[in-house]
This record gives C-alpha cells, structure tokens and sequence, in this order.
C-alpha cells in the first residue's frame, strides 16, 4: 500500500520549492568535500621526478663561481630532450632559458653541452635563450607583457611541431631580472614574486629563478619571504678544493627535502677565434657531470694521453722538432732547472726557430715571431697546470705525460689501440695554412 505523503501548507510547500530552484552554491576558493578527493581531477605532477613540480616557482641558489647557472642550464637542457637528470625522469617540455647574467657567453655553455653529450647537429629542441634582460621588478609591467606574449607565442610553435607547449621558463639571475630591488626589503620582494607569479599563471610554466646566496652559502641571500614564497629551493653547495658541487634540495612543499646531486664541471673546448695579432685563441666552456663520470673520463684521457686542438698540437709539433734538434738533457740541477731534472730541455730562441719555420712563409718576421710568442704564452698555462710542460724562462720542456696522437710520448712509443699518430706525416704547406688560420680539426 503506497504511503500518502503528509498534507503540507501552501506556505511550507513554496518555501520547498523555492529552495529547490535556488542555483547551486559555487565555491569561489575550489573547495573539494572529503567524499570528493578521490574524483578525476587535476593533480600535483613533477617536472624533474620528485625535485620540481610542473607547476610553481623554484630558486636555485648558491655563491658566485658555485656552478648554479651551469646546473640550472643543465638541468634545462635535459627537460627540452626529455632526457633523465642524474637518473631522474623528466616530463619533456619546450623550454625558455632568460639569460640576464651571463647573456651572449652561455652560447658556449651551449656549445658544451651539445659537444660533452654529443648532440647531433640535426637534433631539434625546444629550447630558447633570451639573453636580452627583463625587468620584474618593473611598476608599469611593460616587460612581464612582453615575456608572456613572447614565451606564449613559442609556446603555441612548439605546440605545432612537437605537440607540447612550453613548461619551463628559467631567469637567470633575480639580482638582474630586478634592477633596483632592495634585496632585504618584504615590499620589494612582494613586487618581484607578483611578476613572477603572474609568469606562471599566464605561461602555465614552472619559473626556476636563479639566485645567488648569502656569504656561506647556507640561505638564499636577501628577505626572508622569498624562500616562503616558492615552492621548491635548491641550494648548490662547492667544495674548492675538489671541484665537487652538491645540489642540495633545501624546501619542497610537497615531499621529502634533504636529497643530494653530486656533480662537477668538466671543461670543454668550443671554438677557435683567430686574434688581430695573428695568433689562435682556444675558448673552452663546461659541461655538467657526475664526479663519477669525471673521474673515468680522466683516467681514459690517461690511457689515451692529453687531448690536444689545433693550436696545441701545432705547440707539440714544434716542441719536439726543437726537442730532435737543438734539445739538451738535464742530467742534475746543475745543468738546468731542478724541474727539468730527467727531461730534454729546449731555449726559447730554439723552439721560437723552429716554429718560424714550419710558419707558413710571411715577409714580417717579427710579426710572426710575436704571433707564436702570444699563441704559446695564451695556451702554456693549461699545459702547465696539467703537468705537460714545463717553463723556466728561457727554457721550456715535455714534462713526460702521454700526448694523444704523439706516439713518441707513450712507453714503448706504442699508442693506445685504435689511435692514430699524429706526427708520422710532415705538415705539408695546405695542411700549415689550415693551423695558421685556425680552422678547427678533429683528430
């Protein structure tokens, strides 16, 4: 028997009514009931496993000369292959790197990369360097429309070519991106995290501000809202003395901070840039490793000898020739520097003959001899100071480590398998004209 439902008034049954056509009442904060937490939604991901999520704003912070741009310029470039950093997944995106420190010379920093990881010439990434400066600390927010309509505008190119949108924006350096901040003051700090906020609410980016820290390296340097403000902060830790650097994840909202990347800088040639003197610079730049990689690179570069470029394989070829001709052995330090003890010295006049030599022929003498002067005073320190040769003015000496492509310089004058010597052949005039105008060789 069906139940008849209870007789109401007019006035009760209007009043049900009415509440049954009221609109649903709409949170203006996102308020999720707990029955709903389980429901489809938009969820906490990370860009970098477990270090950066794919949104909110980071620091990577350290002192000068730490290694933080190179980390970060790293770290960058990993996400833009969607390669792993340091054994981390990436979440692969399109990438804009503002270069406000630094500027033009991170080319190089580039350049290391791509040469140390072997990145092929025809290799497309998503990734973008603006080395003019922005300014967020800027009142008329001129500049932070112009970087959001610019990244926006990569973004929807990438969207078209590889199917993503940018996902990273890195500002490198706060100090430069905020001309005239005090650096103490919350208000000025205030201003600055509002930009930068507002970046990464319109860019739908991950912003990584790069920041330098305080004198011992310990917190980010100036007030003290900005590491409250962000989301994650990374503090880069360097030992002097070993060359060692630690990224130290310092504050994660969500997740377990403390964790460590231990890495170091190796140095990489990049290019070559002939002087108005005549003479060849070699410019060298540093790519990220692990200490672990480093050390076995070091001991293959022991197996296989130091590796030369063109200008100081062009040192070595008119050492030794000097060295067959005119070289004396230093039996004690008697007869020469005590450094030069066990090895065949060689007086500058000498090596200096000899270079002009097999110097493709110039009717300007001195200004050839000063051009070998400037090339060898330009590239001796870093034979130097890996122990190749040694200087005492006016002497000059091999200092006994192995030479790749020298065969002479390894026992037995017996190169590792696999190598070539790379003095078997006499230069011949085309080969010498290539040296002298510094083109880059492979050998």
């Amino acid at each position: 028997m069906t139940e008849i439902p209870a007789i109401q008034s007019f006035e009760d049954f209007e009043a049900y009514t009415e509440k049954l056509l009221l609109p649903p009442v709409r949170s203006h904060f996102g308020a999720i009931d707990w029955r709903d937490r389980k429901k489809p939604r938009k969820r906490l991901t990370f860009l970098v496993e477990d270090w950066l999520t794919t949104s909110g704003i980071s620091v990577i912070g350290g002192r000068s000369s730490s290694g933080k741009s190179f980390f970060a310029l790293h770290l960058a470039l990993c996400v833009a292959r969607g390669i792993e950093f340091f054994g981390l997944t990436v979440q692969r995106c399109g990438v804009v790197y503002q270069a406000g420190e630094g500027g033009l010379g991170l080319l190089d920093r580039m350049e290391a990369y791509s040469r140390h990881f072997s990145v092929p010439d025809d290799e497309d990434i998503p990734f973008t360097l603006l080395p003019r400066k922005i300014d967020v600390f800027t009142k008329d927010k001129k500049d932070v429309d112009l970087f959001i309509e610019e990244v926006n505008r990569l973004s929807d190119r990438w969207e078209e070519q590889f199917g993503f949108r940018a996902g990273l924006i890195t500002i490198d350096t706060l100090k430069k991106a905020a001309p005239g901040i005090d650096e103490i003051s919350g208000k000025d700090n205030a201003v600055v995290l509002d930009n930068v906020a507002r970046i990464e609410r319109e860019t739908r980016c991950h912003v990584v501000l790069v920041h330098h820290t305080n004198a011992d390296g310990k917190k980010l340097r100036g007030h003290t809202s900005l590491r409250d403000d962000v989301d994650q902060v990374i503090l880069i830790e360097h030992d002097k003395e070993t060359g060692i650097r630690d990224a130290v994840l310092d504050k994660i909202k969500d997740g377990e901070d403390g964790k460590k990347i231990r890495f170091t800088l190796m140095a990489v040639p990049v290019r070559s840039e002939q002087l108005p003197d005549g003479s060849t610079k070699e410019f060298t730049s540093c790519a990220v490793v692990t200490v672990t990689e480093k050390e076995r690179l070091k001991k293959e570069q022991t197996r296989l000898g130091y590796s030369v470029n063109p200008t100081t394989r062009k040192i070595f070829l008119h050492l030794f020739e000097a060295q067959d001709k005119f070289g004396k052995f230093v039996a004690n330090d008697k007869e020469g520097p005590p450094a030069a003890v066990g090895r065949i010295m060689v007086h500058w006049d000498h090596y200096r003959e000899i270079a002009l030599s097999m110097t493709v022929a110039t009717e300007d003498r001195k200004k050839a001899a000063d051009q070998i002067r400037n090339e060898f005073k330009r590239n001796s320190t870093d034979l130097i100071k890996h122990g190749i040769i040694g200087v005492s003015h006016p002497y000059l000496w091999w200092d006994k480590k192995p030479i790749r492509g020298f065969k002479r310089t390894f026992p037995n004058n017996q190169l590792p398998e696999g190598e070539s010597d790379a003095t078997t052949e006499p230069l011949s005039e085309g080969l010498k004209e290539i040296f002298d105008g510094g083109e880059d060789i492979v050998l």
